[in-house]
């Protein structure tokens, strides 16, 4: 821009000098015209700059805030955003997901070993939940033997832990709280918890183009891939034994008689261990999509389009927490988007909070989706709502968890996924009318975020509306 108007300056000049003092007719015409030829270019760059500042916006693209509590669906909404506008970058990114898809798989484990183990010791059950105590007796020497042959796994998530957190050692226990926030909880495996700005991603991503950086950053890369591999072989040694474990009849009776569902939870990879653990595993886009690490921050992605009539357009989607804890940082981004998209896990209706177990699951998305949608900074910004968890919503109720024992306004309705699911969409929709401080269209989907082909037809068919939303926002339209 500053070199167009340089170029110009030297043949024409704007804004023009004053007039000479006994100016005659002759020079008062040239000097005319030559005011007019400066005004006509000054106004053609003026435009052409113009031009340019709004196709800058437009390759900027729409900013989107992807909003909801915990465990929602966030984090896999936006995988399929990129593996929908970006699919080559996602493959090629794929093998970044491998430590976090092995440390999902290995805290299972040690879960379900250190929960078989507990049955045998009054004392831990007690301490831990004395509700939960198992009716499936002691343990057999062959089950016993094989939570023995497990017990390298433990030093294995320690490693995979610290690897991907960049710590070369826990020196104390408040190092390793700063990583994994997450208390034992007996009816679930925890999750591993990153600071946003760690850098798991950019490290092994820089160690997989093999960079030939020699700074410390290149050191810790190589770092993290040794002790990776290291990982990976002992994983593979005991492929079978964890797949054994989790189709034992004893373990499945002992989580079904405490009411343990790890199926359901985020990051389960149990029913997939013969593939996961083989040494040359290489994730699939479904094992990414089921990958579960939790940034405690929020954090920006930049998705470049890389096909369609959009391609090189670029999305901006801000993933922001969602525990009570991080709540408060939501309204930096309210007045920097162009679409809100809030997530709603239909299948919480029977959870609690993790931060509060007297909160239900259900209850704290209405309040949540009531305080966004009465915001008025977002009065003017596109919503888009994904009642989340299909899938595992059709599960509960097929398995005769009854719908109205915990959301008793549910009378005389059938305990089926269809009506369940058309209510809970009423009651959203229903919500979004009476507290907008204006009018505005919803935009409601029901969702399996890790079915990628439903949720990329999904994201074609909000495309449009995020896109003229973004393209009113930047004068374009």
């Amino acid at each position: 821009m500053a070199s167009l108007r340089k170029k110009a300056s030297q043949t024409v000049q704007w804004p023009p000098t004053s007039p000479r003092v006994n100016e005659t007719e002759e020079e008062r015409g040239a000097r005319l015209r030559s005011e007019a030829e400066a005004k006509r270019v000054s106004d053609m760059i003026d435009r052409q700059l113009d031009a340019d500042r709004q196709r800058r916006k437009q390759m900027q693209g729409p900013k989107v805030l992807l909003l909801g509590q915990a465990e929602s669906g966030k984090s896999t909404t936006l995988k399929n955003f990129q593996l929908h506008f970006a699919p080559k970058s996602f493959e090629r990114e794929a093998e970044i997901w491998r430590p976090v898809i092995h440390l999902n798989l290995v805290r299972s484990v040690n879960f379900i070993v250190n929960f078989l183990l507990s049955q045998t010791s009054s004392v831990r059950e007690s301490a831990s939940s004395p509700r939960r105590r198992s009716s499936g007796g002691p343990l057999s020497s062959d089950l016993r033997r094989l939570c023995v042959r497990l017990g390298p796994l433990r030093q294995v998530e320690e490693t995979l832990l610290r690897t991907l957190s960049g710590r070369s050692t826990f020196t104390s226990f408040d190092e390793r709280s700063a990583v994994n926030q997450q208390t034992y909880n007996p009816a679930k495996a925890t999750e591993v918890s990153l600071r946003s700005g760690t850098g798991w991603r950019q490290g092994f991503s820089l160690s997989s183009s093999k960079s030939d950086d020699s700074s410390g950053s290149s050191s810790r890369s190589d770092t993290m891939v040794g002790e990776d591999g290291q990982s990976r072989r002992i994983l593979a040694a005991l492929g079978d034994e964890i797949a054994t474990l989790w189709k034992d009849p004893y373990v499945q009776k002992a989580l079904q008689a405490a009411e343990i569902g790890l199926q359901e939870q985020p990051g389960f990879f149990l029913d997939q261990a013969a593939r996961v653990t083989k040494e040359d595993y290489r994730p699939r886009p479904d094992d990414v999509l089921k990958a579960r690490v939790t940034t405690l921050g929020p954090e920006q992605h930049t998705i470049v389009a890389e096909s369609g009539s959009q391609k090189s357009n670029t999305w901006t989607i801000y993933d922001v927490g969602g525990s009570r804890s991080q709540r408060a940082a939501w309204a930096q981004y309210f007045d920097d988007v162009h679409a809100v998209i809030f997530l709603a896990p239909m299948s919480g209706f029977n959870q609690v909070l993790a931060e509060d177990e007297s909160v239900n699951r259900l209850t704290d998305s209405l309040r949540l989706w009531q305080m966004i949608c009465s915001n008025k900074i977002l009065a003017g910004v596109e919503f888009i709502l994904f009642l989340n968890k299909l899938d595992i919503l059709d599960a509960k109720l097929k398995s005769g968890i009854q719908f109205s024992s915990f959301v008793t306004s549910y009378t005389n309705k059938p305990n089926e996924t269809k009506p369940v699911a058309k209510y809970l969409l009423d009651v959203f929709i229903t919500l979004h009318q009476q507290c907008s401080p204006k009018r505005r269209r919803l935009h409601p989907h029901l969702t399996c975020a890790v079915d990628t082909k439903a949720t990329s037809a999904i994201i074609s068919r909000i495309q449009e509306v995020i896109l003229i939303k973004a393209l009113g926002q930047t004068n374009i339209l």
